[in-house]
C-alpha cells in the first residue's frame, strides 16, 4: 500500500478516534467546580460583563469556558463553530467571543439580544467614561429632590404598607418582622431600629432586645411568627395576606431612611429614624410623565403587581425616581456619540430601573437593597426601599451602574475578538454560515438562520421548566427600552415555557423545546455534539426535558454534576434552591455507537443525585420511553449510593 495512502487512513481513524471521545470526558471536573465556586462568591471582578443586563439563571462563565475549550481540542485544536438558541444571558456567546471562536446566539426577546450585543460591541472607553461624567453632571439638579436644607443628602428610604385589617378594619402597620434594620454595618454595630403594626411608631433599641413595649401605644412590638407572606393583625390576632389588608386602599408610610455621615473621618451610611426636614416625599408624582402610564397586564408573575394594587409601571416608582431615569434616556437620545457608547449609556440606565421605590426590598442584617425583579420573580413585599439613584454610594444606582458598565468594556475590550453582528429573523430571511465573530438574532430558535449542518457544537441552557417566567420578568425592562429605541414586536405565547394564564402547560414546552432542539439538529454538522446544563427539583421538568430530547431525535452520551451556585446568594440561602447543575452531552440517535452513558465522579449526594438522573435520561432515551423515566430514576439512585432522590 503506498506510504501516503497509508499516512491518509492513520489520519482518518485518528481523527475519528477523536470525535469518538465525549467533550465532557477531556474536562477536569473537579479543578472546574473549584474555579466556578471561587467565580460564583464575586462575579463581578472575574466577568464584569454580566454587569452590563439583567437576565435569569445565567451560567458561570468558567463552566461553559471550560466546555468550550474542551470543544476546541475536541475539533483537533481548531475552533469549533457554535450555536446557543438559548441565549439568554450570553455567557456562551461571551466566553465564544473571547477565544475567537465563531458563535450563533439567539434568543426570543429583544432585551437579552439588545443586551448581549451592547456587551460585545467595541467603543472607546475613555469616551464612555467622559460622556457617563458629562450625563451624570446633567442630571446632578435633580438630587435636590432627597437633599435638606443643610445639605446633607439622603441615600434611601424606606417606607412600610398601610393597610385595614379584614375583620376588625383597623388600620396596621405591615412590617414583615419588627427589626426593621440594624443601624449600620459596621461589625459592632449593636444598635437596630424596630416598627410598632399597631401605631406605625419606629424606636431604636439594641438588637438583640426581647420583647420591647411600643414607648408610644404600649403595644409589644414582638409579633409571633406567621407564614411567608402573611401578617398577624395587632388588634385582633386574625392572621391574612399582607396584600389582603387594605386591598386597593394601602398607604405608604416612611419609617427609616439612610444618609452617609462622617464618622472618625470616615464616611459610613447610617440607618436612622426620620426627622422634620428630610424630603421623605417626591415633589410631583411619577404619573405625571406620560409615558409611564402603560398598563401592567395579567401574567403568572405580573398578577403580584396587580394583586398588591399596582395598575401602570409608573405606578412602580417615585416621581423623583420617574425624573432621573427618563431625563437620562432623553439625554442620551440627543447625544452625538457612537451607537455602541449610547446603547451602553442607555442599559446602564435601564439597569438603574431595576430598583422601583415600591418593589425593592432590603436585607436588615446588610444593609443593602435588592432589585424588585432579583429574585426571580416581582418582589412582593411590604417594606420597600426608595433608592436615590443619584446617590454617590448604593447598590444598582446610576453611578454605580455606568462604572460597572466602564468596567466591563474594558475587560471586554482586553478579552473579546471578532466582530458582532445583529439580526431580526423574518419569514424570508436569507440562512447564514457564521464563520467569524458573534451572529445574534432575535426569535423564536424553532426557527434558526442558519444553513443545514454548519455546527459543530450547540451549547445551551434551555429554560428550566416552569421555574422562571422570564418574558413577564422582562416587561419592566422591555417598557423601558422601548422608551430608548425601536424594538421588534415581542409574542411571549411562543416562550417555552408552562405559563397557566397563557393555557400553556407541560406538553406546550415538550412541544417547543423538542422544536428548537429539532432545528438546532438540522444544523450540526455529521457527528456534530449538543450539550446543555439544566437543574430542576420537579420530576415534570425532567420528564419534559426527556420528552423533548426524545422528540428531536438525541440520546445522551455523557453526563456530570458540577456546582453552579453560590450558596450565599440571597435566593439559595438556608438550603431554599439547587447549587449544581447537570452537564448533558447529547448526539443524534441515529449515530449512537456506545450503549451505557458515561458519568464523571461527584462527591455530595447531590451531584450524585443528578448523575442518577442523568443516567435514567439516557437510559429513557435510549429505550425510546421517556415517559418511563421516574423508574429507570429510582433504579439508577441505588446505583449512585444516593439513598432517597431530591426530584419529585
Amino acid at each position: 500500500m503506498p506510504r501516503k495512502r497509508t499516512r491518509r487512513i492513520r489520519d482518518r481513524r485518528l481523527k475519528n478516534r477523536r470525535r469518538a471521545t465525549s467533550i465532557l470526558s477531556r474536562i477536569d471536573w473537579k479543578n472546574v467546580e473549584q474555579t466556578v465556586i471561587h467565580e460564583q462568591r464575586n462575579r463581578e471582578r472575574y466577568a464584569p460583563v454580566i454587569s452590563v443586563y439583567r437576565w435569569w439563571a445565567r451560567r458561570p462563565n468558567a463552566l461553559m469556558g471550560a466546555i468550550l475549550d474542551a470543544a476546541v481540542k475536541a475539533n483537533g485544536g481548531k475552533p469549533p463553530v457554535v450555536a446557543d438558541p438559548f441565549s439568554g444571558g450570553g455567557t456562551v456567546a461571551v466566553e465564544s467571543a473571547r477565544r475567537g471562536i465563531p458563535v450563533y446566539a439567539q434568543d426570543l426577546f429583544p432585551w437579552p439580544t439588545n443586551g448581549l450585543a451592547v456587551s460585545l460591541s467595541k467603543t472607546s472607553p475613555q469616551q464612555f467614561k467622559d460622556l457617563s461624567a458629562d450625563l451624570l453632571k446633567s442630571l446632578d439638579p435633580l438630587r435636590s429632590a432627597f437633599q435638606r436644607p443643610d445639605g446633607r443628602e439622603l441615600t434611601h428610604v424606606l417606607r412600610v404598607r398601610v393597610g385595614a385589617c379584614p375583620r376588625c378594619t383597623q388600620n396596621a402597620y405591615l412590617f414583615p418582622n419588627p427589626l426593621i434594620s440594624l443601624v449600620s454595618r459596621g461589625t459592632k454595630e449593636e444598635r437596630a431600629i424596630f416598627g410598632c403594626r399597631s401605631c406605625g411608631n419606629v424606636t431604636q433599641d439594641s438588637k438583640n432586645a426581647q420583647v420591647t413595649a411600643c414607648p408610644a401605644c404600649e403595644s409589644a412590638l414582638s409579633v409571633a411568627e406567621t407564614e411567608h407572606g402573611h401578617i398577624s393583625c395587632p388588634h385582633c390576632s386574625h392572621v391574612g395576606r399582607a396584600m389582603d389588608f387594605g386591598k386597593g386602599k394601602s398607604t405608604w408610610k416612611p419609617v427609616a431612611v439612610q444618609e452617609v455621615v462622617m464618622v472618625d473621618g470616615r464616611r459610613r451610611a447610617m440607618l436612622r429614624r426620620p426627622e422634620a426636614d428630610d424630603p421623605l416625599n417626591s415633589p410631583f408624582a411619577s404619573l405625571s410623565f406620560p409615558e409611564l402610564r402603560k398598563p401592567i397586564l395579567d401574567g403568572v408573575e405580573t398578577h403580584r403587581l396587580l394583586d398588591a394594587g399596582f395598575r401602570t409601571w409608573g405606578d412602580l416608582y417615585t416621581g423623583r425616581q420617574a425624573a432621573v431615569l427618563l431625563s437620562a434616556l432623553r439625554w442620551i437620545e440627543g447625544l452625538e456619540a457612537p451607537a455602541a457608547c449610547k446603547d451602553r449609556l442607555a442599559l446602564a440606565v435601564i439597569g438603574a430601573a431595576e430598583m422601583p421605590a415600591y418593589l425593592s426590598r432590603w436585607d436588615r442584617n446588610y444593609l443593602k437593597v435588592y432589585e424588585g425583579i432579583a429574585n426571580h420573580r416581582y418582589a412582593h413585599t411590604t417594606l420597600v426601599v426608595e433608592s436615590n439613584l443619584l446617590a454617590p454610594i448604593g447598590r444598582g444606582t446610576l453611578p454605580r451602574r455606568l462604572a460597572s458598565a466602564h468596567k466591563a468594556l474594558e475587560w471586554m475590550l482586553a478579552e473579546g475578538r471578532g466582530e458582532v453582528k445583529t439580526t431580526c429573523l423574518k419569514p424570508r430571511s436569507r440562512r447564514l454560515k457564521p464563520e467569524s465573530g458573534v451572529t445574534i438574532a432575535t426569535g423564536s430558535s424553532i426557527r434558526q438562520r442558519l444553513k443545514d449542518g454548519v455546527v459543530d457544537l450547540v451549547l445551551t441552557d434551555p429554560p428550566y421548566f416552569d421555574d422562571v417566567q422570564y418574558g413577564e420578568l422582562a416587561r419592566l425592562l422591555h417598557f423601558w427600552l422601548a422608551l430608548y429605541k425601536e424594538i421588534p414586536e415581542i409574542d411571549e405565547r411562543q416562550e417555552a415555557v408552562p405559563n397557566r394564564s397563557r393555557g400553556n402547560d407541560a406538553d406546550f414546552y415538550v412541544r417547543t423545546i423538542g422544536k428548537c432542539l429539532g432545528e438546532s439538529k438540522r444544523t450540526l454538522a455529521h457527528r456534530g455534539k449538543l450539550i446543555l446544563t439544566f437543574h430542576n427539583k420537579k420530576m415534570a421538568a425532567w420528564k419534559a426535558l426527556c420528552r423533548a430530547l426524545h422528540e428531536a431525535g438525541f440520546i445522551i452520551r455523557a453526563v456530570a454534576a458540577v456546582r453552579v451556585e453560590n450558596d450565599a446568594d440571597h435566593t439559595k440561602r438556608h438550603g431554599k434552591g439547587l447549587l449544581h447543575d447537570l452537564v448533558l452531552e447529547c448526539e443524534r440517535k441515529e449515530e449512537k455507537r456506545v450503549g451505557r452513558v458515561v458519568t464523571f465522579p461527584a462527591e455530595s449526594a447531590p451531584a450524585r443525585d443528578l448523575l442518577a438522573m442523568g443516567a435514567a435520561m439516557g437510559k429513557a432515551l435510549k429505550a425510546g420511553t421517556p415517559d418511563n423515566l421516574p423508574l429507570f430514576y429510582e433504579t439508577e439512585l441505588l446505583r449512585y449510593s444516593v439513598g432517597e432522590g431530591g426530584i419529585r
